[in-house]
């Protein structure tokens, strides 16, 4: 969970500084420090039953690594300097002191092959925030940073292990990160959006099409390779079985250029236009979101 005094990066949040957040942008993330704005992730059943498994899986890490673990059931949410975390439970180790626990469940093996390296390392993200919970430690206890970790995953039925040392370089890295963070925070330098998919949600609830407002992007440096991305945006929603991904990677990328233009004219008569459109909420809450349609002459 993230600080709620914005006083302090997460453990979750601080991968968004080296580019290895699968939830957040940087540009989402100046969002909320600079301006409060929140991003719930929403949830779903695998989300649901990692939630529901995690005392489980405390237990059985305890049994198995011979620790002593107290689950944090109250969210206890420690900081050190600008940085910050919630441990999934406090843990201390006999020969080595106390240190941190960090679970996680991966329910398919084409995420673990994929993410995971079928068992060679843990992904970017999750390293990061494993060492950020080594760093913050717990000043309360007046205790340093921690000096192990132990990243516990449950895949389909079997229960896997990463030990983990500190790694100076990255504990100065994520520091500096912080510093330089915090400062873009300070001079409320929020940048521009990506255009990740994930930037979606927030690009619409800021942007709303203004009626009869163009936008000439044919004379922007990478007009030609913007034009073919679009075209390419168009063939996969056209397409059946086309690679839905890769359309909405596009189309986020494009939302993010054209802010809230209604029309934005490409080369050779490429255009994109944006519309609102608002759910009324009869089977689910009502909302607004922009559509991206494409405009491509049949000659091109």
């Amino acid at each position: 969970m993230p600080d709620p005094t914005r006083k302090t990066l997460s453990a979750t949040e601080t991968p968004v500084l080296f580019g290895a957040s699968p939830y957040l942008t940087r540009w989402m993330l100046l969002r909320r420090f600079i301006h409060g704005d929140e991003f719930a992730n929403p949830e779903h059943n695998r989300m649901n039953w990692g939630t529901r498994m995690q005392p489980l899986l405390l237990q059985q890490a305890a049994d198995d690594l011979h620790l002593k673990v107290t689950p944090n059931a109250t969210d206890t949410y420690r900081r050190r300097g600008l940085l910050g975390c919630t441990r999934d439970a406090e843990v201390f180790c006999p020969d080595r002191g106390p240190g941190t626990l960090e679970c996680k469940c991966v329910f398919d093996y084409g995420v673990w092959m994929e993410a995971w390296g079928g068992g060679k390392s843990p992904p970017r993200h999750v390293e990061i925030q494993t060492q950020q919970q080594m760093i913050v430690g717990d000043i309360s206890k007046d205790r340093g940073p921690f000096k192990w970790g132990v990243i516990a995953v449950w895949v389909c039925g079997d229960m896997k292990y990463f030990e983990r040392q500190p790694i100076p370089d990255l504990w100065v890295a994520i520091n500096n990160e912080a510093v330089r963070f915090f400062a873009d925070v300070d001079a409320k330098r929020e940048g521009d959006p990506i255009g990740e998919p994930i930037e979606r949600p927030l690009l619409d609830k800021l942007f709303a099409p203004k009626p009869g407002l163009t936008l000439d992007l044919s004379t922007r440096p990478d007009a030609e390779e913007l034009t073919n991305q679009v075209k390419l945006m168009q063939h996969h929603g056209e397409v059946a079985n086309s690679n839905e991904k890769e359309k909405k990677r596009i189309e986020a990328q494009v939302r993010a250029i054209i802010g809230n233009a209604e029309t934005a004219k490409l080369l050779g008569g490429v255009e994109v236009r944006a519309t609102r459109v608002d759910k009324q909420g009869h089977t689910v809450k009502p909302h607004s979101y922009t559509q991206i349609r494409t405009f491509v002459p049949e000659a091109q």
